[in-house]
């Protein structure tokens, strides 16, 4: 037994150096990680304190002015560089230290500040990597200020590039069968597109259109909304329709291009579409009283059946037309047979202008003043029986006038050939019928509703 209890008491003297030992090893790495967390925290606070960060003071950038626009609006640079944040400074150049190799030349410049309603304080920012930029970014007419809004007759209505249409054909102040129009109901349409005019804001892009039997321009592009734009636009409609002078519209300063060609007409609203679109008028504002008339281009094959419809009535009346050509010489010869005579011609006393109603494609009778009486050389024609009645040849059937297709035929060639390549999309058309038709109305209403813009029926203005 006794080597047994040797046996035992060697092994607890193992157990007794192992634990010693691993109690050993727990104190030493106990130790060493502490040490070496103690370095890292005296190594970050070193670094802290002797190695400084680069510092970066920043410069605001300096101040940019507006160069004024050579146009007639009064969108003035002082508004536009009140709306920027730029902060006010003094040009200078910084220098990070003084060089004895480098001179900095010296700056001969006006030390005056710039200064705006916002002064924002920038302040310096530390660290690596870090960066600081002021941007601008304005959309078109400048500072978005070219967008108005129009109360266009009941029709709101908003663009930067406005055109207005108006009608001032002679049935826009024709009273007779349409009560509520006439002359001053017109002045009060010219006054309503004054207010309109009014309305536009400074550095909005807008033209006047004038049509009826031919179109007018107020200007051949498109200019800036402003105080003397203004005047001159309403300057350009108020002598139309005027009481008793200025009918319609017989002849224009644009004859048109481009789109669906026409062969003439009255109430040239194709005339005045390609005149607002060819600058790219983004909103069209018309007012009108009626069906467009204008007149299809004859077709060729309508021609060629016309021709050969003709050809066969010849033959068929060859002899009507040898004797009526016959009857004709004969006047024609015992005319020049006769002998000569005076007749004395009595004074007419002088004729008024005519009170009847005024009617579309006809002046009125603007009556004539007296005539004194006078003598006249006149030929007696003997008398040479009636003859054959003289034969008319077949009218050419009428070509038509265009319908809403023909009209969106030619929106779309105005817009492939000005809006598509700029990658514009098509303008809004707003419409106005003023004292319109059952046909005009449906017209009006169905052009507006094709291009996303609104229509209105006005009765009466007061």
């Amino acid at each position: 037994m006794k080597w047994l209890r040797e046996m035992l008491a060697q092994r607890k003297r193992k157990v007794a150096s192992l634990s010693i030992a691993v109690r050993r090893s727990f104190i030493a790495s106990v130790i060493i990680c502490g040490a070496m967390l103690l370095a890292a925290t005296v190594f970050v606070i070193s670094h802290i304190f002797y190695n400084k960060e680069s510092t970066f003071t920043g410069q605001p950038p300096p101040a940019k002015s507006y160069e004024p626009r050579k146009i007639e609006l009064k969108v003035k640079v002082s508004r536009q560089q009140r709306s920027s944040s730029r902060p006010s400074m003094a040009p200078r150049l910084v220098a990070a230290k003084e060089s004895a190799h480098v001179a900095l030349p010296e700056i001969k410049i006006d030390s005056k500040l710039v200064t705006t309603t916002l002064q924002p304080k920038f302040k310096a920012v530390t660290g690596r990597g870090l960066g600081a930029g002021l941007g601008t970014g304005y959309g078109t007419s400048g500072f978005g200020e070219g967008v108005s809004a129009v109360n266009f007759f009941g029709v709101q209505a908003k663009g930067e590039r406005i055109a207005i249409l108006v009608d001032v054909s002679v049935s826009m102040v024709e009273s007779a069968e349409k009560p509520g129009k006439g002359f001053v109901d017109y002045l009060r349409v010219k006054d309503r597109v004054g207010s309109v005019i009014d309305a536009l804001k400074d550095g909005t892009l807008f033209n006047v259109v004038i049509f009826a039997d031919a179109c007018s321009e107020m200007e051949p592009k498109m200019v800036f909304a402003g105080n003397e734009t203004r005047k001159e636009a309403r300057k350009f409609i108020q002598p139309f329709n005027t009481d008793r002078s200025n009918y319609g519209l017989e002849t224009g300063n644009f004859s048109g291009g481009g789109g669906l060609q026409a062969a003439g007409g009255t109430t040239r609203m194709d005339l005045a579409l390609a005149a607002a679109m060819k600058d790219g008028a983004d909103t069209i504002l018309i007012i009108t009283d009626g069906l467009p008339e204008v007149i299809k281009v004859v077709d060729p094959a309508q021609v060629q059946a016309y021709q050969n419809t003709l050809s066969q009535w010849r033959q068929q009346n060859a002899g009507a037309i040898a004797a009526a050509q016959q009857q004709v010489a004969a006047v024609q010869q015992a005319e020049a047979a006769a002998p000569a005579r005076q007749v004395w011609v009595p004074p007419t006393p002088a004729r008024p202008p005519s009170a009847a109603p005024m009617k579309e494609g006809a002046k009125p009778d603007p009556g004539a003043p007296a005539q004194p009486g006078h003598w006249i050389t006149v030929h007696d024609t003997p008398h040479t029986g009636g003859g054959p009645a003289v034969p008319q040849p077949p009218p050419m059937p009428p070509p038509g006038n265009w319908k809403l297709t023909e009209f969106i035929k030619h929106i779309s060639l105005l817009y492939d050939e000005t809006y598509k390549p700029k990658g514009l999309k098509p303008p809004v058309i707003c419409c106005i019928g003023y004292q319109v038709d059952k046909d005009g109305d449906a017209f009006l209403h169905q052009l507006a509703s094709n291009y996303k813009g609104q229509y209105r029926l006005v009765r009466v203005l007061k």
